[in-house]
């Protein structure tokens, strides 16, 4: 009886499995999009380490071998580009397959997600820089994953922006996934709490540089508009800068080393009847000397959201688990065409808080 009762069970336990692993399968058929889809670069990858036919990122193979890769020499910016076939409604995960290796000069990049309905507009969705195995070891092949099923994106077209970090980045597959996250596509979380601690502005008053200067109808002769604590809807509250040639660049000195910032924002106006649009996103690095920054998160998320017209709106980083520390914070503005209007930055510390909020009706 008891020899018949773990047979029975041993049964019923691998027809579970059976069908439990089916049904995962089924989950993730469901939820890769980009299988099996063609991979565009903007530079070419390295002849040793070739893509031909736009496939080797989207086979399913990702295996630490040299053959399984794509690579790119150099620290000079890639952007992959795949095309769905089809217009998705909740783009909510992208990873990228990736080898580290560090005999070989091979690091992790940084890499920023952007998605698009008709592959001309892009709205940036945050970075996929956080490992899904927790740590990628050394001579490895790891995953950096963004995920996030509240700020999903919207369109036909992914793109990833990979920011080299050393002298090559071996990419061995591309990854995008639409609806809900199966659990075993998430991260390793954080085991801190978020913290409880009041928020604080501790950017208010400090100095800062501006690159490039602001236009001369709309100036900061004095360098403290954009630290002031004031971000009315005036013009006269503004910094502004129009067609820049180049990413606009902030940098705060805190004044000394600042342990625990949970949250960046620029503060920016927005007037479809003006030609002033938000940014695309702004990349948030941490110094302790103000020449080697370490890029820490993607402020592409908006307090009010959705992003409100003939209103300031707070285009923001936050992590309210994994604070950061550093006594420079530079704010890279991924600016769209025409007039860019700042009012302020904003560093804090603690709980944090929206800096702008919709008004109740």
């Amino acid at each position: 009886m008891h020899l018949r009762l773990i047979r029975t069970l041993t049964a019923t336990l691998t027809l579970s499995v059976a069908l439990f692993g089916a049904l995962a399968f089924a989950q993730s058929a469901d939820f890769d999009v980009a299988s099996g889809k063609v991979v565009t670069s903007s530079r070419p990858a390295a002849e040793s380490y070739p893509d031909g036919d736009g496939l080797k990122l989207t086979d399913g193979a990702y295996a630490f071998s040299w053959a399984d890769m794509v690579g790119f020499e150099g620290t000079e910016p890639v952007t992959l580009t795949v095309d769905l076939g089809a217009v998705y409604d909740t783009i909510s995960y992208v990873a990228l397959k990736v080898m580290r290796s560090d005999g070989s000069a091979v690091g992790l990049p940084t890499a920023i997600v952007s998605v698009s309905e008709d592959g001309l507009l892009w709205e940036d969705l945050g970075l996929a820089n956080v490992a899904l195995e927790g740590v990628i070891a050394n001579d490895t092949v790891g995953t950096l994953v963004w995920a996030d099923e509240a700020w999903a994106g919207y369109g036909q077209f992914v793109r990833v922006e990979l920011l080299p970090t050393s002298g090559w980045a071996m990419v061995a597959e591309l990854q995008v996934g639409n609806g809900s996250i199966p659990v075993d596509r998430f991260p390793v979380g954080s085991v801190n709490a978020p913290t409880t601690a009041e928020a604080v502005n501790v950017s208010l008053g400090k100095s800062y540089s501006l690159q490039p200067a602001a236009s001369e109808a709309y100036p900061d002769p004095d360098g403290t508009k954009l630290t002031d604590g004031s971000y009315a809807y005036a013009w006269g509250d503004m910094v502004g800068i129009a067609d820049a040639t180049f990413n606009p660049v902030v940098v705060i000195d805190l004044g000394e080393h600042v342990d625990g910032i949970t949250r960046v924002a620029g503060l920016f106006m927005r007037s479809f009847a003006s030609a002033v649009n938000l940014p695309y996103s702004i990349l948030v690095s941490v110094s302790d000397d103000g020449e080697n920054f370490q890029i820490v998160g993607l402020a592409a998320k908006t307090a009010p959201s959705p992003a409100m017209n003939e209103l300031i709106n707070s285009v923001y980083w936050q992590d309210l688990q994994e604070p950061v520390g550093g006594r420079y914070v530079k704010l890279q503005v991924r600016q769209r065409t025409g007039w860019l209007m700042l009012a302020e930055v904003v560093v804090q510390t603690g709980a944090a808080d929206p800096e702008v909020q919709e008004a109740a009706e």
